[in-house]
Order: structure tokens, then C-alpha cells, then sequence
């Protein structure tokens, strides 16, 4: 007895795991095609709901925006109309997701779409019919929908229990015409029995027809969250048919590479968290050719406390070659390089796989002279801020010799065992110097010598410091200081409104693992000013003040256009 309770239990269990798993993913998600660019899912439930535990209210949120007069009224009427008359199931996820495709004619073809589940058709149609926008729209029928276009190219259509929200474009070009010694302007494409068909095929459309087909995007929904993100590579491959040089492998690297991603609202915190999951070999190159991490000491005694931005990546830059080697195209770009004496091998050893930038002082006054009679190479004008770039060298003698290639066309000058940027390179503003340990290209000289010389003390927030560890590639934005340098006077246009962002979103950090056990991981974060909040609350109220700010500088703009060219006068004269 106790040998055949055990079978069983275990097939009840992974049956109840297997029921488990097929519930978290959405049903509506059959009507997404396979082909799919990305799919975005909003949990509407879940956010109301946090919004509600946090003290927030959608009513008077909604009262605060639309409090003027009766045609800001006449809006909010119809934002609460739609909330609560219009028969969606708000219960359920709300899917964005977009698909590109080729014609026969190679013209482009792309739809933006919202997915979204009825709790009542009818009070759709109800809806649309008393709605001053949609009531004059003629209402048709297919087999597996109904629908109204809503204006050019764009179509709502709906079934019993779900709508889909359809932007369609279908870009057709001039051509010439090499027979007839002309260009040719095709004809009007009848988008509307496209779209059609479209709506169609997703109605209708079976599961091996559908996102679900595709690998990775039932893991989606697998973690609790707010918001999901799906995409795969599989939708480049047709553009793989229309390059130029068609390259053997592509497709077996291109193929099935897929990323999850799921995104949660915390205290004082918005966080991203993705992984991705490279095809078989793909996650080949990546196992053999593993980075390290990123060298803080590169950044640790940078010149400034006042940090704009940070950028970091570490990698092994033998990882080139194997991308090369796969796609058998190595002998090719060697032969190309042939004449200049170069090498793909010198390219790779010339880097350490180390890559550093630092910009700072954004907005900031920059004490550096706009030009000085020792230094025949230092840019002639003031920067906007300070910028450093450092690329620390693999092999010197690889390097040497790129470096002295780059003598050649006038691009550096050689003094000695250093190199210093010339020509084009001061042209930009840049100031470059190179020996065989580094690549560092400045903003300017002084900051060049205060970073090399690391005259200041560490100046990088410890919080990033610390994030960054043990990543190879990171992300650091200061978004507060950044517009703090810029947006002196919040009296003008639409400045209330990047005030407000200032004095709300505090820095954006992101960051990406190496490869490890068939996956790599990422996360991005975004810190409020106010850490107690709910991060929710927070962008809510953030959008509220926004939209009010828009709202009321187009009251002022209609304003003083009517004050310029009164109602009375003819219209034939008026400035619309």
C-alpha cells in the first residue's frame, strides 16, 4: 500500500503545480500573435490596491487634476466613466504589445496594441454609444468581433470577454523604377481591410499561434509583481533576410534568446528585475569567454563631489573573437583589415577589457581657461561640465601599434612614449591622452591632471560604490543635481513640472551580472527624495502635478492666443 500512495501523491503534486503555473499566465495572452516585439502587463488590480493601503485615492487624485472648468469636467467624466461604466475587468492584467513585420513588397508594418478582458460587452457597446467621441462611430461585426474605428488607422474591437485597442501603420515608399527610368509612388494601401484581418487572426487564433508558443513566456508571470516584460530575438530574424551580407550563424545566435522581467513598487524604491536567457550558443561564448567585474578604482578618486553620471563595464575581450569565430566570418574581417597591418587579434589584446565614464559639474561653472599657450592639444572652450573616460590597456604592444596607426591619419600626436589627441579629436572638444596603461579622454586638461594626479579624496556615493560591486556593468544617474543644474528659474515653461521631478526622484541605478548557470541577471532602481513613501504613491502624485502643470500652461497658451486674435474677428484672419 504505502509503495502505491507515494506514485500517486507525487502525480496529484506535480499536477497541482503544473494547474498552478498554467493559472498565473493570463489566458487573454492567446490573442497576442507570436511574433510579438515585446509584451508589457500591468497589474491595474494590484496597483489600485497598493495605492488604496498607502493612503492614495484614485477620486482624489483624479479631483485634483481636473478641477477647472466644465471641459476639464467633461474629461474627468469621461476617466470615470471608463473606470466604472465602461464593462472592463480591471481585475485582470492590461497587456501592451507591439508587432513589426515585412509586407510582400518589403514595406514596413507595424501595430501598437492594448489587450485588456470584459466583465460585460455590452456595457461597452453602451459605453461607446453615449460616449461624445465614439456615439457618431458606425459599429461593424466579424464572426469573432465586433469593432469601431476610433479614427484613422485606429480600431477598438472587442469579443465577449476580451478588446483589443489597435494603432496600425503600414509605411509604403517611393521606389525607382530602373525599367521604366523613374520613381515610382505606389498606390494607397487599404489599411482598413488589413486591420481587419489582423483582429482576425488574433480572435481567432489558436495557442501554437500565440505568445504562449513561445519559449520563455509562460516564466513571465511566475513571480508576484505589479508590472511583467517579455521579449525575445526571434522577431529579427526577418530582418536577417533584408542585410546586405548575409552571415553564416546569425540565426543560430540570434534564436531563441529571451528575457523576463518583472517590476515592483517599495518604500521609497522602484525596482526592475530581469533575466535573461541566452540560446545554447550563445550561453557557449558567454561560459567560455566569463568577465570579470567592473575596477571601482577607476572611479574612486574622480575629481568632483558633484557626479552626474556613471558608466562601468567589465569583459574578457577575447569574447570578440568567439562571436567572430562562430559566426565564420574571422578570416573575412582579417582580410579586410589586411592593408592597415592590423589584426582582429592586436584589436582584442589592446584592451584589458576595462571601460570607465564619469560626468560631472553638468550645468556647473568650469574654472578651465578656454585656451593655454603650453598645451598645443587643450580644447579651445569651455565645457558644460566634466567628463572622463577611461580605458585601461591590455597588451602595450598591440596597443602601440593602433595608437601609432591613429598617428598616421591625424587623429593623435606622439611625444615620447605619450599619446595626445589632434585634429578631429580637438575639434570635438575632447582632450586625449594615452600611454601604455591607459586611454583617458577629458572634458579638459585640469580635470585630466586632478583624476591622474587623485588629488581628492573618494567622492562617489557610497551607496553606488557598494551596489556596483561584483557586477560587470552599471548604471549610476543623479537625477535630482542633474536637473538641479540646469533649472535655475521655475517660473518658465513647463518648469514647475522638472522641479517637481527634481524634488521627487532622487537617482536611477542599474546594473547586469556575468553569465552564470544559463542566465544573466539584471535590476534597475529608481530611489524617490522621500524614502518612507510607497514609490507608487509617489510617481502617482508625481504624474498628478504633471499633468495639472500641462494642463494649466495650455489654459494660458489658449489664453493669450484669444487675447491676441479676439473671437469676434472672422476666422479667415484668425492664428490658429
Amino acid at each position: 500500500m504505502q509503495f502505491r500512495i507515494r506514485p500517486t501523491l507525487l502525480v496529484l503534486i506535480v499536477a497541482s503545480l503544473l494547474i498552478s503555473c498554467k493559472n498565473n499566465v493570463p489566458k487573454e495572452t492567446r490573442l497576442i500573435p507570436k511574433d510579438a516585439i515585446a509584451v508589457v502587463s500591468i497589474d491595474a488590480f494590484a496597483l489600485k490596491d497598493k495605492l488604496e493601503k498607502n493612503g492614495a485615492n484614485i477620486d482624489s487624485i483624479l479631483g485634483d487634476v481636473f478641477k477647472g472648468n466644465s471641459d476639464e469636467q467633461a474629461d474627468k467624466k469621461f476617466i470615470t466613466n471608463l473606470r466604472n461604466n465602461a464593462g472592463i475587468n480591471w481585475k485582470e492584467k492590461i497587456h501592451f504589445f507591439s508587432v513589426q513585420k515585412k509586407a510582400a513588397d518589403k514595406s514596413s508594418i507595424q501595430s501598437f496594441n492594448v489587450l485588456g478582458s470584459l466583465e460585460d460587452a455590452a456595457k461597452l457597446e453602451q459605453f461607446l454609444q453615449s460616449n461624445e467621441l465614439t456615439k457618431t462611430k458606425v459599429l461593424k461585426k466579424e464572426k469573432d468581433f465586433s469593432y469601431i474605428e476610433t479614427m484613422e488607422n485606429n480600431v477598438l474591437a472587442w469579443s465577449k470577454e476580451q478588446f483589443i485597442w489597435m494603432s496600425y501603420t503600414h509605411q509604403v515608399k517611393p521606389y525607382y523604377d530602373t525599367v521604366q527610368m523613374r520613381f515610382i509612388i505606389p498606390e494607397k494601401i487599404n489599411t482598413s481591410k488589413e486591420i481587419t484581418a489582423a483582429l482576425s487572426q488574433m480572435f481567432s487564433q489558436k495557442e501554437d499561434a500565440s505568445i504562449l508558443s513561445v519559449k520563455g513566456f509562460k516564466d513571465l508571470y511566475k513571480d508576484k509583481a505589479e508590472g511583467y516584460f517579455f521579449s525575445t530575438t526571434n522577431q529579427l530574424l526577418g530582418n536577417l533576410t533584408g542585410m546586405p551580407i548575409q552571415l553564416p550563424k546569425m540565426e543560430e545566435l540570434m534564436k531563441d534568446n529571451y528575457t523576463c522581467a518583472t517590476l515592483a513598487f517599495e518604500d521609497g524604491k522602484i525596482i526592475a528585475k530581469s533575466t535573461t536567457y541566452p540560446n545554447a550558443y550563445l550561453s557557449g561564448i558567454l561560459k567560455k569567454y566569463a568577465g570579470p567585474t567592473v575596477n571601482l578604482s577607476l572611479i574612486e578618486h574622480y575629481p568632483s563631489e558633484h557626479i552626474n553620471a556613471i558608466v562601468m563595464a567589465a569583459f574578457n575581450p577575447e569574447i570578440f573573437s568567439g562571436i567572430l569565430k562562430q559566426l565564420e566570418v574571422e578570416g573575412l574581417v582579417n582580410e579586410f583589415l589586411k592593408s592597415s597591418g592590423i589584426h582582429t587579434q592586436e584589436l582584442y589584446s589592446a584592451l584589458k577589457g576595462d571601460v570607465a565614464v564619469v560626468v560631472s559639474d553638468l550645468g556647473k561653472k568650469n574654472n578651465e581657461p578656454e585656451e593655454s599657450r603650453d598645451e598645443v592639444s587643450l580644447v579651445k572652450r569651455k565645457p558644460i561640465g566634466k567628463l572622463i573616460i577611461n580605458i585601461p590597456v591590455g597588451d602595450p604592444a598591440s596597443f602601440n601599434k593602433l595608437m601609432n596607426k591613429a598617428v598616421e591619419f591625424g587623429t593623435m600626436i606622439k611625444a615620447g612614449k605619450v599619446y595626445k589627441g589632434s585634429g578631429l579629436m580637438n575639434f570635438f572638444g575632447l582632450y586625449i591622452v594615452a600611454n601604455d596603461q591607459n586611454l583617458i579622454i577629458a572634458s579638459d586638461s585640469l580635470t585630466y591632471t586632478q583624476y591622474t594626479k587623485q588629488y581628492t579624496k573618494k567622492a562617489i556615493n557610497k551607496e553606488a560604490l557598494d551596489y556596483f560591486k561584483g557586477k560587470s556593468t552599471v548604471m549610476y544617474i543623479d537625477v535630482a543635481n542633474t536637473l538641479k543644474g540646469f533649472i535655475t528659474d521655475t517660473s518658465g515653461l513647463y518648469n514647475g513640472s522638472i522641479n517637481t521631478i527634481q524634488n521627487t526622484v532622487q537617482d536611477i541605478m542599474a546594473s547586469s551580472e556575468n553569465y552564470d548557470n544559463g542566465k544573466i541577471k539584471s535590476e534597475l532602481q529608481i530611489s524617490m527624495t522621500n524614502p518612507k513613501q510607497n514609490s507608487l504613491v509617489t510617481i502617482v502624485n508625481l504624474l498628478a502635478k504633471v499633468a495639472t502643470d500641462i494642463r494649466m500652461q495650455d489654459k494660458k497658451d489658449k489664453a493669450l492666443e484669444e487675447k491676441m486674435t479676439p473671437s469676434h474677428l472672422p476666422g479667415v484672419i484668425r492664428v490658429d
